[in-house]
């Protein structure tokens, strides 16, 4: 396999040894396949820790983030700002990112809220707002760059989605219902990632696009979800106004 793959990617066989061991611990050989092909994709870089692996999905830092932000050429960084309640507890963080149209900037803000992102590890309650921060700039950047970041999350974002007792619960996404199950840290690598592009696209083409790199990722997704991906496909395409 790691021969396969190294011909089909930019990769050697040393480095994907590398990689194996080291941000992509624990992946199968089609999450593996998956990762090295978004990694390429996306023109990120695994050996800096921009991009790797977990069982709950493909997840970027946010200095992937920015670097794929920064290579569209109109991309600038903007202010951060808290927000707290009447006894000085974290509250929210808002990030804006400066995105460059037509000769003109414009101002990007997204907010993420603590009692919907904190994190159980140390760090959260080290540096909560470094932490949250995070989570607004990941979100507004994605808005900003749709097209070169739909899909992509920070894993500040997943944080809480990595906790046991969260996993147990049912995902909603877009009205259909996606169980847990036991194959789930086989297929999320693939699955999620799938799923997540789909929830992401705000715009018809790039739905369409998310159909693209699911059609060439159906041999690694079982029928099971396939048939899921093609729900939640539906779903959003009558959101999104009738998207082929």
């Amino acid at each position: 396999m790691t021969t396969a793959l190294a011909k089909s990617t930019d990769y050697s066989r040393e480095q994907i040894d590398t990689i194996k061991q080291t941000v992509a611990r624990g992946a199968n050989d089609s999450q593996l396949a998956l990762f090295l092909q978004v990694c390429k994709s996306r023109n990120l870089d695994p050996f800096t820790k921009q991009v790797y692996f977990t069982p709950q999905g493909i997840i970027v830092s946010i200095d992937g983030f920015r670097a794929i932000a920064e290579r569209t050429g109109c991309y600038a960084p903007g202010p951060t700002r808290y927000e707290y309640d009447e006894t000085k507890n974290l509250v929210a963080a808002y990030v804006t990112v400066k995105k460059l149209v037509n000769g003109t900037w414009f101002d990007v803000e997204e907010s993420a809220y603590y009692e919907e992102y904190r994190g159980s590890s140390p760090i959260w309650k080290k540096m909560p707002r470094v932490m949250l921060a995070k989570c607004a700039e990941a979100r507004a950047l994605r808005r900003a760059f749709s097209s070169d970041l739909s899909g992509l999350y920070s894993p500040e974002e997943m944080d809480q989605a990595q906790e046991p007792a969260h996993k147990a619960k049912a995902a909603a996404v877009e009205g259909v219902v996606v169980e847990p199950s036991a194959q789930d840290a086989e297929r999320s690598a693939a699955f999620l990632a799938a799923q997540n592009a789909i929830d992401a696209a705000s715009t018809s083409d790039e739905l369409t696009a998310v159909a693209g790199r699911i059609t060439a990722a159906k041999d690694i997704l079982s029928p099971d979800e396939q048939a899921q991906l093609r729900a939640l496909y539906g779903q959003k395409r009558k959101t999104l106004g009738g998207a082929k």
